[in-house]
């Protein structure tokens, strides 16, 4: 690989066609050393050889196989260790490569493969808080990218890159540079975002997959942190009501009071109301109508939760909630996800006896004995039983304590 990259070195800015062809075939050599563990060992090892990896990277002729070889040094390196792996990522999220990866993972100019490899780059630096961070302070590309990926329709659905890219968002949601960049009224990314939460269901404008919906959930749950951002989130971009939305079920719904219907954004009621709702929830209701199903997915459903949880943490956030008829939505997902039992036969929130099943004292099993999926469970019912009491608690004084909002990793993190 030291010959090879010394070559690669002399002649990387060889123009016209010969040029793109030793820059391709060179960027193809590299990817099939990149499957030797001698050889990543080396080229860890060597700045210079780094550098000029990453430089042919960014060539468009280059690109493709030139990110695949450093997807698998950051494997090898992740595989060496934190320390090793920060940093090669601070080594490789220069402004130059990572406006150069986000070009190629939005523009259909480039082939699926080229994209793929992009995307997985991206995905491979944003693992770490540092290139989490690298990535976000590149705006402009970033933004381009997550608009791309708000995106509806069946082509945006069915575009595989919008999985990968998913993963993407989540690692850079937990940025602040990158919420900022999300909560910034003059982007309006997060309101175009939030809308994919609804598309599991509505087939006219493509479902939006489960990977994506995750996203998205996680992206929210990230936002609704920062608690100078809660009126945003309450009062413009509606967050709460797309969450209870995708949260309930329409037989769910059925069974509420009529006062109910027209408080709790669902289906299901002759005046479903939410004062100056987005279009896009009408639109929602009056197409699924009945046929409304509860977010199907564990991980979804826990990264609302948990962003809901967050919202609870302050006074606002509380009492929009409790208009939205939040508990009945609530009771009836903990049910859902917990089956074999059922409190559902209880009057609805009202009063201090009124007590979610989840809140039974039987010891809790060890967590190494559970399946994937019960842990998951186990920390729904969890965050169903601290969102009920704080949506029954009784408020005291006219100003909110300065509460935190409680923290999503305490209930699980999403892969």
């Amino acid at each position: 690989m030291e010959e090879l990259l010394s070559v690669v070195a002399a002649n990387l800015s060889m123009a016209g066609e010969d040029g793109e062809t030793f820059r391709r075939e060179a960027a193809s050599a590299l990817l099939a050393y990149s499957e030797d563990a001698q050889q990543l060992e080396f080229l860890l090892a060597s700045k210079p050889g780094l550098a000029v990896v990453a430089a042919l990277a960014r060539t468009r002729a280059g690109l493709r196989d030139g990110l695949g070889a450093l997807v698998n040094l950051m494997a090898f390196a992740n595989a060496s260790g934190e320390p090793a792996m920060d940093a090669l990522v601070r080594a490789l999220a220069s402004p130059k490569s990572v406006d150069a990866a986000c070009v190629a993972a939005a523009s259909d100019a480039f082939e699926a493969a080229t994209r793929r490899s992009a995307l997985m780059f991206l995905q491979n630096l944003t693992t770490r808080p540092c290139g989490a961070e690298a990535v976000a302070r590149r705006e402009e590309a970033v933004a381009a990218l997550t608009k791309r990926f708000a995106r509806r329709g069946a082509a945006a659905a069915a575009a595989e890159w919008a999985d990968g890219f998913a993963a993407i968002l989540q690692n850079l949601s937990a940025q602040p540079t990158f919420r900022s960049l999300l909560l910034r009224r003059s982007t309006k990314i997060l309101g175009a975002l939030l809308p994919q939460l609804l598309d599991g269901y509505l087939d006219a404008f493509g479902a939006a997959s489960p990977g994506k919906r995750r996203g998205v959930a996680a992206a929210l749950r990230h936002c609704c942190h920062d608690k100078d951002e809660h009126f945003y989130l309450l009062s413009d971009l509606h967050a709460p009501t797309f969450a209870l939305f995708a949260l309930a079920d329409a037989s769910d719904a059925a069974r509420l009071a009529n006062d109910d219907h027209e408080a709790l954004a669902l289906p299901g009621g002759a005046n479903w109301r939410d004062a100056a709702p987005p279009a896009v929830l009408r639109e929602a209701a009056e197409t699924l109508g009945d046929s409304k199903k509860r977010e199907p997915d564990a991980r979804v459903t826990l990264s609302l939760l948990e962003a809901l949880l967050c919202l609870a943490s302050t006074r606002r956030g509380r009492e929009r909630l409790r208009a939205l008829r939040a508990y009945a939505v609530v009771k009836d997902c903990d049910f859902a996800f917990a089956p074999g039992r059922d409190d559902r036969d209880d009057a609805d929130a009202g009063g201090d006896t009124e007590v979610l099943v989840t809140t039974d004292d039987a010891p809790e099993p060890d967590e190494a004995t559970l399946s994937e999926d019960e842990i998951l469970r186990k920390h729904i019912a969890r965050v169903c039983s601290d969102l009920a009491n704080m949506l029954l608690r009784a408020e005291v004084g006219a100003d909110d304590q300065p509460d935190e909002p409680e923290r999503a990793e305490d209930y699980g993190e999403m892969d």
